[in-house]
């Protein structure tokens, strides 16, 4: 290992240079000086939430004296068969990420497949990971009295006390623990979980969480791995149906050589790219920053797409296409990219096509995808639909839809006024109409996080979906009632489920108002009426006491949250 993460002792760079790959017989002192390094430039709100760094780092199988401290844009990731091959003494994500130990912006951080000898305090909010972790220890989801917002557990093992402290909600998929401490805020979600799950009333005053003994369809995220015989690979997970606790020990999949890979190069242009899709090579993006002036096309079956380091697709302000394009076919999986809106352009991701429904024995498969509109710079972003879902049977796992609500270029539109000296300032919107429109039909989403889009944040209009654990944000900052509505009804509810359709389920929905301009919004969830429509355990909050409301928490049911109410509770809709 090298200071500027590339390679020596024989393991050849195939990767960027912000990746670094550790082996147990490297110098810890420099691989511990190294990290803690970089950590202190993407540890801070300050420096690091909109920062252009990228860092993926990877541990060759072996035990490691080493504190890996996650930053902003951060992943670390195990390279052994299961999180048993690979073992640290720490796991760190910074209390003091901003001020009073507030976690509601440590976003886009990840760990995954290793373990962690001692205690984790893991206070994140959005975009966000656990993934095939064991932690021999506690797992705490904040710190003391700070707020957090937020967090994805999946296929991992607590052997000690998950204390999920403020969190405001989480989503725990497919693991084990020997406690979990409390559930006493918003919306706690546990699907296939094993061992001390937590039953509790949908009651202001009972442990409210929400609890699906299987997970009806998921494959776990693909991931890495390295031995000294067959070198780097890459080991995609097999659906499962209605299962129930962790797989790591006994998961069955495919392996694939790094071979078949296109590794991306920050400077390959998306011509390039699409010339390696074409001639049937699956995507590797290692941690770095891809300006994409068209879309990449994925259209053949079983091809895999796989970053790393929070490796992010950019959409240049000539592509008014998307970022993403994957073609109705079988098999497609796409993990751990994050994209970002550029001048406009009219989706950043599509899976399939609008009208097509075709069956799909092995699904397409999305698991930690997170687009964002806005925030990085003060330009003008811009989208119609973030992510358009029209193939049947997709399967989402852990998405952040976000348009940005701090830093630069966060407004309703662009605002051009004189400054103090007479010149004239323009602040640069980020207007995106809809989060996620979801077409096709039997779509399943775990994790949905949408945030602060104008229009309708989730839009969906295929039938027999299924949404399990949802969480959004009312937009912050509306220049009048007038420019938000929907038809005849004030605001545009966060949850949409088109009027003609039959068959829809949600469970653990929590809908946060968060405005500061007097606005309305007449129903956080719109559904049809109907026996197909299952909507279980939803919740809304007033996060700003002033003068912004919703009346109800779905449809006209539910009563509304605002200046005299804080939460709203439906157990079960229809009543």
């Amino acid at each position: 290992m090298t200071e500027d993460g590339e390679e020596e002792l024989g393991r050849a760079s195939v990767f960027s240079k912000d990746t670094l790959i550790v082996a147990p017989t490297d110098d810890m002192a420099q691989v511990q000086a190294y990290i803690d390094e970089r950590h202190s430039r993407l540890e801070s709100a300050q420096r690091g939430q909109f920062s252009s760094e990228r860092l993926a780092i990877f541990l060759l199988p072996g035990e490691y004296d080493l504190d890996i401290k996650l930053g902003y844009y951060t992943t670390v990731s195990g390279l052994g068969k299961t999180p048993n091959d690979v073992r640290v003494r720490a796991l760190t994500v910074s209390t003091d990420v901003l001020a009073n130990h507030n976690a509601t912006c440590t976003f886009w951080r990840g760990a995954e497949n290793l373990t962690v000898a001692s205690d984790v305090i893991w206070a994140v909010s959005q975009a966000t990971s656990l993934r095939r972790v064991r932690i021999e220890g506690d797992l705490a989801l904040s710190y003391g009295d700070g707020w957090s917002s937020g967090g994805f557990l999946a296929d991992s093992e607590v052997t000690g006390t998950v204390d999920p402290g403020t969190q405001q909600q989480w989503m725990s998929r497919n693991s084990t623990w020997s406690r979990w401490a409390h559930c006493t805020s918003h919306n706690y979600v546990f699907s296939g979980c094993a061992g001390n799950i937590p039953q509790g009333e949908w009651t202001e005053s009972g442990r409210r969480s929400t609890v699906l003994l299987t997970t009806e369809k998921m494959a776990e995220k693909p991931y890495l791995i390295y031995d000294g015989e067959e070198g780097y690979r890459v080991f995609v997970p097999d659906v499962r149906e209605q299962s129930v606790g962790t797989d790591y020990n006994t998961q069955t999949g495919q392996t694939i050589p790094l071979e078949r890979f296109y590794i991306a190069n920050e400077a390959d242009s998306a011509a390039g790219l699409n010339a390696a899709l074409s001639a049937g090579k699956h995507l590797y993006f290692p941690a770095g920053q891809y300006l994409l002036e068209q879309p990449l096309e994925v259209g053949l079956a079983g091809t895999v797409v796989l970053g790393a380091g929070y490796a992010t697709l950019k959409i240049a302000d000539g592509n008014r296409d998307c970022a993403l394009r994957i073609a109705d076919t079988d098999g497609v999986r796409v993990a751990e990219l994050l994209v970002d809106a550029g001048a406009y352009s009219k989706n950043m991701v599509v899976v399939g096509e609008e009208g097509k429904h075709t069956p799909h024995a092995d699904p397409v498969v999305l698991s930690d995808l997170y687009l964002r509109v806005g925030g990085v710079e003060n330009v003008h972003t811009e989208t119609d639909v973030a992510l358009a879902i029209h193939a049947d049977g997709t399967l989402g796992d852990n998405f952040w839809i976000w348009r940005a609500d701090h830093s630069q270029g966060v407004q309703w539109e662009d605002v051009t006024y004189e400054d103090e000296d007479g010149k004239l300032v323009t602040q640069y919107g980020n207007p995106i109409k809809t989060g996620l429109l979801v077409t096709g039909d039997d779509v399943s989403c775990y994790a949905l996080m949408v945030e602060h889009c104008e229009g309708y944040q989730t839009d969906w209009r295929g039938e027999r979906g299924l949404t399990v654990m949802y969480q959004s944000e009312t937009p912050y900052r509306v220049p009048s009632q007038e420019k938000w509505m929907s038809g005849e009804k004030n605001g545009c509810a966060s949850y949409k489920v088109g009027e003609n359709v039959q068959a829809h389920r949600a469970y653990g929905v929590g809908i946060y108002l968060v405005n500061y301009s007097g606005v309305n919004l007449a129903s956080a969830i719109e559904v049809p009426e109907g026996a197909g429509i299952d909507m279980e355990h939803l919740v809304i909050c007033a996060f700003t006491q002033n003068e912004s409301s919703i009346s109800n928490v779905i449809n006209d049911h539910g009563g509304g949250v605002g200046a005299n109410s804080f939460r709203r509770l439906v157990a079960k809709y229809p009543l």
